[in-house]
Parts: structure tokens; sequence; C-alpha cells
């Protein structure tokens, strides 16, 4: 008994016997905002040069199998990390059955769609003015390409009046978006039927605005406009940006010109802001011009307030990208190779070197010149060199 008692006594000095045990205060989380990120980029210029490349990476030349991924994987944590992720795919992937072609009447593989899907692209702008270019077979093809995909959304192109007529719309963290593309045109092509590209046009434009509005919370509208090569908005993209920002849209995302253009906030006629980005310029391509191989990554935060659920947009940043590609300046538009996407950043001195665009018609390719190039064009609030 006598040791029982001792025992008992150790364990009561372990556990406590006979003692109240503390409760931890409970301390209740304060309901936090919802935030939405978001990454875009520019053109997915798929020339002959790099669909070529792309061929080898897979294995075997011409054997209709082609991997475009090692030329997005220096960037593909950014892509990977965002709510939302949005590029423009400027050539329609009508694929080898239709003639893969590069500039001027383009036609990519098939594949490309997946592999952008690998690289975390979720949002895809379709419209452009090469969605013509395989008439309405390259429509078709590219479609079921995309549509073979989960969890992605794609505006800009339509098989049928059906699938027209129907607002892209997605969700994420409780919040849910439209998403709207138009075109200027298709390089003088006409469709075969009127539902096969969006247009730009100030009535349809309003219908559909008008539409998202009561089937989301946030409008997000994809513009394929502008002059290319001209580093300033012509009055065309000026006129649709004011109208977009009239219209309450919340952030109009611009291609085309191949080039950077600026970044602005515009008053719509409530009193609301509107995000618009001019020109995001190429993500990828094989331009021949050191301004083609400049391009940006807009980020963003979509915020949503807990107390008002009112959703506003902050923390927009701008990111200077640089296309790297190698050859032989004795034949350059056939023999270009080593696509990759950089971060300018990231890009070093070495790699710049490299560049094939060096000493071509007496360019130069220095990161300190891009740096300077994207100073003029993007407002300091938006971009700051980090480095």
């Amino acid at each position: 008994m006598k040791k029982l008692g001792i025992i008992f006594g150790i364990l009561c000095l372990l556990v406590g016997c006979g003692e109240e045990k503390k409760q931890e205060p409970i301390v209740k989380e304060e309901p936090k905002d919802t935030v939405v990120s978001f990454v875009g980029v520019g053109d997915n210029l798929i020339h002959g040069s790099i669909y070529r490349e792309a061929d080898g990476f897979a294995g075997e030349m011409n054997d209709e199998e082609y991997d475009f991924k090692p030329m997005y994987k220096q960037v593909k944590k950014d892509i990977k990390k965002a709510d939302i992720s949005f590029i423009n795919q400027e050539t329609i992937l009508g694929g080898d059955e239709l003639g893969l072609s590069g500039y001027p009447a383009f036609n990519s593989p098939t594949s490309i769609a997946e592999d952008l899907n690998d690289t975390g692209f979720n949002l895809y702008n379709l419209a452009s003015n090469h969605s013509l270019d395989r008439s309405s077979d390259g429509i078709i093809n590219a479609l079921q390409a995309f549509d073979k995909l989960e969890g992605i959304t794609y505006s800009g192109i339509s098989d049928s009046e059906e699938r027209a007529s129907q607002i892209a719309v997605f969700e994420r963290e409780g919040i849910t978006f439209s998403f709207l593309s138009y075109t200027y045109g298709t390089n003088g092509i006409e469709p075969m039927n009127a539902y096969e590209v969006s247009y730009f046009d100030e009535e349809k434009i309003k219908n559909d605005v008008a539409k998202a509005k009561t089937i989301s919370d946030v409008v997000i509208v994809s513009a394929h406009w502008g002059d290319e090569n001209t580093f300033e908005p012509n009055d065309m993209q000026k006129k649709y940006a004011q109208l977009f920002a009239d219209l309450d849209v919340d952030v109009v995302i611009g291609t085309h010109p191949h080039v950077i253009q600026p970044i602005e906030w515009l008053e719509g006629t409530n009193g609301n802001q509107t995000l618009v980005v001019y020109s995001l310029g190429n993500f990828l391509g094989g331009m021949l011009g050191v301004d083609n191989i400049l391009s940006g990554m807009i980020s963003f935060d979509f915020i949503k307030d807990v107390k008002t659920e009112d959703i506003r947009i902050e923390n927009v940043k701008w990111t200077p990208l640089v296309i790297h590609f190698e050859g032989n300046q004795n034949n350059i538009v056939d023999d270009r190779y080593n696509y990759a996407v950089y971060k300018l950043e990231d890009y070093s001195d070495k790699l710049a070197k490299k560049h094939v665009l060096n000493g071509y018609e007496g360019q130069r390719v220095d990161q300190l010149l891009l740096v300077e190039k994207t100073k003029q064009v993007i407002n300091k609030s938006f971009y700051t060199e980090d480095k």
C-alpha cells in the first residue's frame, strides 16, 4: 500500500491531481479580405524557327511532336503561382494537318495549348489578327485543342452561334469573373460565319459588358488593338479604353503592337477606376528588332473587402521580360534557335552577348538599354528597377 501511495503521489505531481486544468483562452481570428492574384503576359507569336526548335526538343524532326515547354521554363514559377494567369495566343493552333507556317499567315502546332497549360496559364485570348489565317478549319482545330484541357478559360473565337453568345465565366476564391475578348481585325480575311471571331464593335461591347456584369463580380477585357511597333496608344485604343472605363470594366489587357505601351488608370462616368494595360509586347516570338524582344509581365491582386464586399485592384507591378534567341546572321530568317523567355532582371550580360540581334542591322542587345526603354514607356508607379 505504501508503494502504491508513493506511485500515486508521483503521478499527481506529474499530472496535477486535484488541480483544475487551466484552459487556454480562445482567440477568435478576425475575418480577412479575399485576395485573388493575377499575372498576364503578351503575344505568343510562333514563328517557323520556334516550332522547328520545339520539333527538335520533342525528339525526331518532322514527327508531328513538339515541346515548347523549355522556352517558358525560366518564367514558369511566376506563372504558376498566380491564381489567374493570362496569355494572348497570337497565332492560330490549326495543327499539322492544315500545314504549319510562320509569318505572314501563321499556323501553329495544337500541342502549344497543352504546353502553355503545363506552364501554368489558365486564361487565354484567342481573338487576334491571325485568328483566320487557316479559316474556319483553324478555329475548329484550335478550339478542340483547348477544349481538351481542364481548369482553363478562353474567349475570342467560336465554332457556333451558341458558343459565341456565351460569356466566358470562371471563379476564384468565391469571386466570379467574366472574360471578354475583341480584335481590331483579321488582316483583311473575312470570316465564313459571323460568329467565328469577336471584333471591336461599340454596340456589341456595350451588350457584352452589361450581360457580364449581371453574372459576375469582375469584368476582364482582352483588347487586341493598336499600331505595330508603336510605343504609344493610338486614337482607337484611347477611344475604346475610355468606353470600357465608362462601362465600369475592371481591367483591360492590351496586346498586338509587338512592343510595350503604357499602363494607366482611367476614370469612368460612375467615378470608377479602370486599369488599362495598353500593350504587353511579345511574350515569345522571333521578330528581328530589339524593341520586339522587350515585353512585360503585369501582376496585381483583386481584393474583396471582408466588410463591404467591394472589390478593388491593388499591388499593380510591371516586370520586364526579354526574348532570347541565337542564330546565324547570314541566314537569320531561317536559322534561329535557343529560344527562351527571361525576366530582364535575370538576363545576364553573358546571355545578352549571345543574342543574334547583336550587330544585326546595327542593333545592340544590352540589359541596361532595355531597362531604360522600359522606364521611358512604363510609369514609375508601376515599374521600379529592382537591380
